[in-house]
């Protein structure tokens, strides 16, 4: 059942924007798509292996700025330069993995926050390279042959096509010996070791795809957009990535895809409460954070939560029970 779930909710997606053919909703899901391929190469490296990592927005930056750079200056084919952005994120995390996972605990989260904030820094300063903060535009979408993924339902479908190629190599991934590696990894460290595992390269395995991941959905991001600028990597980003992670639930195959169309939805309906939209999101969040700290898909979270329900009923069935013993005493007496 978790191999099937990425590809239904793929197929559920595409089978509703197909009938409901609304152009809003359309643009809307597909930068879902591309959100969702993010936050689940996070979810390889934070919901299996237990590694903290904020560098997913870095990756993105490749993947996004690798496409527009070639194609809009130097005229690369788009699938050309998604393929080297791919490439380009695999390799970057390879070398950085190397030096980054042999630090421990808050030391690698704040080390890889620093290599976030680099790029977006680099992004926004490197106005020659990059355009600096007024960004690139004019990204030419992708294309087949004569024909181009122009058309917004046809960019959404190639976009969840890809996630759910993402989600059914996730679950692969975490059911194969490496997954069972990375449990153990996330469990205990020091297991691990003892078990003689090669724990530096299991860990870096799971950064390379998570920022290959990342990567990806940058990419499609922009080529969808057909703009890019640091804004899209910024620290307000990586935390609804880490969001959407955590609100649909981390180690769920669903829960990125979850997570991502609620962070990217739920504002557009309720922009027309534009005093009070980002008070009254930010406590819903809090709230369902709090009382669901697994996630929204997560049964155990669900269980803890409906646990003060069953013990309230179980002495409500059970409270009558003394006062009729006690008239059944009297009686007797």
């Amino acid at each position: 059942m978790r191999r099937l779930a990425g590809p239904a909710a793929v197929a559920i997606a595409v089978t509703a924007i197909w009938i409901g053919n609304s152009a809003l909703w359309t643009y809307n899901l597909t930068l879902v798509g591309a959100y969702a391929i993010v936050v689940i190469g996070l979810n390889i490296l934070l919901g299996y292996a237990g590694l903290v990592s904020f560098a997913q927005t870095a990756f993105m930056a490749v993947g996004g700025y690798a496409v527009a750079i070639l194609a809009v200056e130097h005229a690369v084919n788009p699938w050309l330069g998604l393929l080297l952005g791919l490439v380009l994120a695999g390799v970057a995390a390879a070398l950085i993995g190397l030096v980054l996972f042999r630090l421990r605990g808050h030391y690698l989260t704040m080390a890889s926050f620093a290599l976030a904030m680099s790029a977006f820094g680099y992004a926004t300063a490197a106005v020659g390279f990059t355009g600096g903060s007024v960004g690139i535009a004019g990204v030419p979408p992708l294309s087949i042959g004569s024909f181009t993924f122009t058309d917004p339902s046809h960019a959404y479908l190639l976009v969840w096509l890809l996630v759910g190629l993402c989600a059914w190599a996730g679950v692969r991934a975490r059911d194969s010996h490496v997954g069972r590696a990375w449990r153990t990894i996330a469990d205990n460290e020091d297991v691990a070791f003892s078990l003689g595992l090669p724990v530096l390269r299991y860990k870096i395995i799971a950064f390379v795809i998570a920022a290959v991941m990342g990567a990806l959905g940058g990419a499609l991001y922009v080529n969808f957009t057909s703009y890019v600028n640091p804004e899209l990597y910024a620290p307000a980003i990586i935390v609804n990535i880490f969001l959407m992670l955590f609100l649909g639930g981390k180690g769920h195959t669903l829960g990125p895809i979850l997570g991502a169309a609620i962070v990217v939805i739920v504002p557009l309906q309720i922009a027309g409460l534009s005093d009070i939209q980002a008070i009254l999101f930010g406590i819903t969040l809090l709230v369902l954070i709090l009382v669901l700290p697994g996630g929204l898909l997560d049964a155990a979270s669900w269980r803890a939560l409906a646990a003060p329900v069953r013990r309230l009923r179980s002495r409500e069935r059970n409270a009558p029970a003394a006062p009729v013993k006690a008239l059944a005493g009297r009686a007797r007496r």
